[in-house]
């Protein structure tokens, strides 16, 4: 029979089976839940607003504020960078360091995305801002953030952001002290899967027979 040494043993390994499994079950949907837990907190701190339709947009442009006043003289410097999951294989980097803007004033910069690998692969990415409370006042009216991105073997894209910093900051005493921000991106791979009209696309078949050439039709004498 077995002993009362053995049926510790097993019901120990037993326990051990449960925790490893409850614990890589808890991992799973920890990154399943990544983006839309990341678009709640995104919201909670104004750096951009859930729509009633689900979608994630942006906050309306404000105007600059006036000529020759204490906000219209202010300066933030606003610096890029761009990071990847180690399972993803593509290069990420910020075009520019750092863009000195205005407030109102809008501003435009890029990132370049390259896929590295032998396969077509869609790639999403989440941001955050040093420091954090930035995120209210520093609104992006256009931005690949949250947005799947498919890109082909070998592809480089690059990818836009348009955005402007609220001249309402200027009013908030609590970022007098705040002339510099930090936009960072990570990139990691979708899951989704890649869409139909691709995968025909990619099963195509290039022909090497040229198309038939067609005579142009001669002008009608006058």
């Amino acid at each position: 029979g077995v002993s009362w040494k053995q049926r510790e043993a097993l019901e120990n390994s037993d326990r051990q089976v449960w925790w490893i499994g409850a614990g890589l079950m808890t991992i799973f949907a920890g990154c399943w839940l990544l983006v839309p837990l990341y678009k709640m907190y995104c919201q909670a701190l104004g750096q951009g607003q859930a729509t009633a339709t689900g979608t994630f947009g942006h906050k309306e442009y404000s105007a600059p504020p006036e000529p020759g006043s204490r906000a219209a003289k202010r300066l933030v410097t606003v610096d890029f960078t761009g990071t990847v999951h180690d399972a993803l294989p593509w290069e990420f980097t910020a075009q520019q360091k750092r863009v000195v803007v205005g407030l109102g004033e809008t501003a435009l910069a890029f990132y370049r995305a390259k896929n590295k690998s032998d396969r077509p692969i869609i790639g999403v990415s989440v941001y955050h801002m040093i420091p954090p409370e930035a995120g209210l006042y520093l609104n992006k009216i256009q931005c690949f953030c949250f947005d799947e991105q498919l890109i082909n073997p070998n592809e480089e894209v690059d990818l836009p952001i348009f955005f402007f910093i609220d001249p309402l900051m200027a009013d908030d005493s609590r970022f007098d002290h705040i002339d510099h921000i930090t936009l960072s991106y990570l990139f990691f791979e979708s899951d989704s899967d890649l869409p139909p009209e691709y995968e025909d696309y990619q099963r195509a078949v290039r022909s090497s027979i040229a198309p038939p050439t067609v005579q142009a039709p001669q002008a009608l004498p006058a």
